[in-house]
């Protein structure tokens, strides 16, 4: 071999030495860096305390004026139990699917970390866990719930810690005793009785393999509220059991085709003051840990009721307790009946915000609370929200683009081509058409061929989003059924809204136009004293202070002139909304005066129609009761009228414009309102719908030069821009007979004959005199008569 060849070969393999040196000095230089960060993760790691493995420590919960009103403890639904009462199937089922290395491994398992920094590289984020067992026992006992790697170094020497203190079956039983089931259940002998009705010694294979599958996500794999995931979950189990050996595949197949027995979910009464708003703070404690600070749902629940939380909230006892009372009370509905699972119906909702705040100062989801964690109507229930919904997707949107409270709108037949290829002709709850109608007197009145027609005019996407700026958040916007339907503009949704959501959306307008999320929960304190989490609501400008203003200036007028009457002699003004369904399945009030907010539900479970009942009568005399405690020694307050809003200005309720001198005249009476506007959109015009023409009195008709002088009368009618149409069955406006008439009139064609009367002679005889004096006489009488009665013809003429 040359010296050439020798000297390439040898250079090579110097190469390769150095590259094989280099990724060494690299992985030596990398190992040490971490163990270097490990040592300082490690080195601010909590003291290992093996009390805090016994749990638990009491959360409160404080009403606004810091009176504890609630204390969570996770015993509440708890009960410890040896390990040897455990089945052995059940801590298998364990084992399949948390940790097979269980009993291998010394609390920390490499095999699955590399597997599972594969899997999640492979996959750009968290797929695949490796938390042992220890691992999760020690999360729970020592650890923050924050996502990071210290907090993972820190798990893990602590779950070394653990197992170099503790036997594995001790670890086996902590764990046991402390996983979050759902639906308030702690520990696997709570489960066995919350789900199946026994004790967890008598589980079944079935049975336990099921049972293991809920911690993962309990609202998730709950046989309750998923039985075809907690199923699925429970096969999973089963294989898994089967690969380990624990159980034969013959044992699976038979555990699979085992029918599951669920005892079904018991009512637990709450032990806590405003029980329905502590459940909704619970829940929406939960969802912000889970959220913010990365948790599973078990690890979420288990925090707040064993974790030693403050929870400080902005519920206002006093109305609280008032809403409970109120909704309480049988005498506030139309009747009470008990359903199939023994609820009475109707129920109730009702919330009460402050909307300049988001604050919620009460909430009731029912009118008795049956079981913790229950179901909440007040933040659950999704229903349609009938004419409540006008101001909110129609009007606003109307007056924000230059539509204006005097706008007149004809409330007259129309009729819109719908999907199916019919056409679909909306309809007034009075069954009639009032004509020519402002949009104050169309929302006073909830007359729905306005909205409608409003709605049209203005476009549905537009109206949608501005229900969207205003905090309406449930809207469905694709799919073969969606909410892009003219028949939203009268509350006709496909998924329906929370009390809670429509009263948000109404505060924005209470809110001189300006959202804030409602928020019941203001701050949490950790066991520590330390603040881990403080909540400022979310806010933003919706609308301007001008169109909030002419938004409720007009809700006002439902109070004092229509179908809010009820609530008129409220000592504050008020403005708001009824609203009432098809068949009056359910009936609203939504109210607002310039403190408080406040909205009331009533109807079945089970959408049902009821019998005399209305969101003006039931709903709006509960939500005065209730509001009439909240407002006890507030301050006397009107709503604030912004810059850049002008008026009074009479205007013409027929036209929207100027009123002309015919105005006046109307034969239903004055025409002439005084309205606000947005500056700029003010009338300048004068009203060109009231006109005076000459009339034939006899015939109703327009006079023609033939007419008899005194058949023909001076009077004022209305004439429409736009002509109506009649609906396919006759109907027409109930204005239509102050229409000016449009055929002259035909009876009297040309100028009538004069004939003069007899001529009496002073030389006729006495006998002709006296003869002649009776007749005239007869004759007198006879006219008198007819005069009678055509006097009467003109009475019903004009009534």
């Amino acid at each position: 071999m040359s010296n050439k060849k020798k000297n390439i070969k040898k250079r090579k393999i110097l190469n390769w030495r150095s590259i094989i040196i280099f990724i060494m000095v690299l992985i030596i230089i990398a190992f040490g860096t971490g163990i270097g960060v490990f040592a300082s993760y490690v080195k601010d790691a909590p003291e290992f305390d093996p009390n805090k493995l016994k749990p638990s420590e009491t959360s409160i919960v404080y009403a606004q004026d810091n009176q504890v009103i609630a204390e969570l403890h996770g015993e509440q639904n708890r009960i410890q139990v040896p390990l040897e009462k455990i089945p052995k199937n059940l801590i298998n089922a364990f084992i399949a699917i948390e940790d097979q290395y269980f009993y291998s491994h010394k609390g920390v398992n490499i095999r699955s970390i590399i597997g599972s920094l594969a899997t999640n590289l492979v996959h750009g984020g968290i797929k695949r866990g490796a938390s042992t067992i220890t691992q999760q026992l020690v999360k729970t006992a020592f650890l923050s719930p924050e996502q990071s790697l210290k907090r993972k170094a820190q798990e893990a020497w602590l779950a070394i810690q653990l197992e170099r203190h503790y036997t594995k079956d001790q670890i086996m039983e902590f764990y046991l005793n402390q996983i979050y089931f759902g639906h308030s259940a702690y520990g696997v002998e709570s489960a066995a009785d919350t789900y199946f009705g026994k004790s967890v010694e008598d589980l079944n294979l079935a049975e336990a393999a099921m049972l293991a599958g809920i911690p993962k996500g309990p609202a998730y794999y709950s046989p309750y509220t998923n039985f075809d995931k907690a199923k699925e979950r429970q096969e999973i189990i089963l294989n898994a059991m089967a690969e380990m050996g624990f159980i034969s595949e013959e044992e699976a197949e038979k555990a699979k085709q085992e029918e599951i027995k669920l005892v079904g979910i018991k009512d637990v009464a709450a032990d806590y003051q405003a029980p329905y708003f502590t459940d909704y703070v619970i829940q929406e404690l939960a969802a912000l840990f889970q959220k913010e600070l990365g948790l599973a749902e078990d690890e979420a629940y288990n925090k707040i009721y064993t974790g030693g939380l403050k929870i400080y909230t902005t519920v206002d006892m006093k109305i609280q307790e008032e809403a409970e009372k109120v909704l309480s009370d049988p005498k506030n509905y139309p009747y009470s009946k008990n359903d199939a699972n023994e609820v009475v119906q109707p129920q109730a909702a009702a919330v009460i915000i402050d909307p300049h705040t988001g604050y919620i100062k009460a909430l009731v989801g029912g009118r008795e609370h049956q079981r913790k964690l229950g179901f909440n109507r007040a933040s659950q229930a999704f229903r349609q929200p009938g004419s409540t919904f006008k101001p909110i997707l129609v009007y606003t949107a109307a007056i924000d683009m230059g539509y204006t409270a005097a706008t007149v709108i004809d409330d007259s037949p129309v009729s819109f081509p719908s999907g199916s290829g019919t056409v679909w002709s909306p309809k007034n709850y009075t069954n009639d058409f009032k004509g020519l109608t402002t949009i104050r007197k169309a929302i006073a009145n909830s007359v729905n061929i306005v909205a409608v027609k409003v709605f049209n005019e203005i476009g549905v996407d537009r109206g949608i989003e501005y229900a969207q700026k205003l905090g309406i958040k449930n809207l469905v916007l694709t799919g073969n059924k969606n909410d892009r339907q003219l028949s939203a503009a009268l509350g006709g949704i496909t998924k329906g809204v929370t009390p809670l959501e429509l009263i948000s959306a109404f505060g924005t307008l209470a809110n001189e136009g300006t959202h804030v999320e409602p928020i019941a929960i203001l701050k949490v304190v950790d066991k520590s004293g330390r603040t881990i989490f403080e909540n400022k609501p979310e806010m933003w400008s919706a609308v301007s202070k001008q169109t909030a203003f002419i938004m409720t200036d007009m809700l006002r007028s439902v109070v004092t002139e229509g179908t809010g009457k009820r609530v008129a002699d409220f000592p504050f003004p008020v403005a708001g909304k009824t609203g009432t369904t098809s068949d009056d399945k359910d009936v609203w009030w939504v109210g607002y005066t310039p403190h408080l907010a406040g909205v009331v539900w009533m109807g079945h479970d089970e959408p049902t129609a009821m019998h005399n009942v209305a969101g003006g009568y039931q709903p709006a005399l509960m939500w005065k009761q209730i509001m009439a405690v909240a407002h006890k020694d507030l301050p006397k307050a009107t709503f604030v009228k912004p810059d850049g809003i002008v008026g009074p200005i009479a205007v013409c309720i027929d036209s929207g414009y100027l009123p002309s001198e015919f105005c006046s005249k109307d034969p239903r009476g004055n025409r002439i309102r005084q309205e606000y506007f947005i500056k700029g959109t003010q009338p300048v015009k004068t009203c060109d719908v009231h006109i005076e023409d000459f009339i034939d009195t006899s015939t109703n008709c327009l006079a023609t030069e033939f007419c008899p002088e005194e058949l023909v009368q001076r009077q004022v009618f209305i004439k429409r821009r736009v002509p109506y149409s009649p609906s396919p069955t006759g109907q027409i406006p109930l204005d239509a007979k102050y229409e000016l008439p449009t055929k002259y009139c035909d009876v009297h064609e040309s100028e009538p004959v004069i004939t003069p009367p007899d001529t009496i002679f002073p030389w006729d005889d006495e006998d002709n005199n006296k003869n002649e004096e009776d007749g005239f006489k007869e004759s007198g009488n006879g006219n008198g008569e007819n005069n009678e009665h055509n006097h009467n013809n003109e009475n019903n003429n004009s009534n």
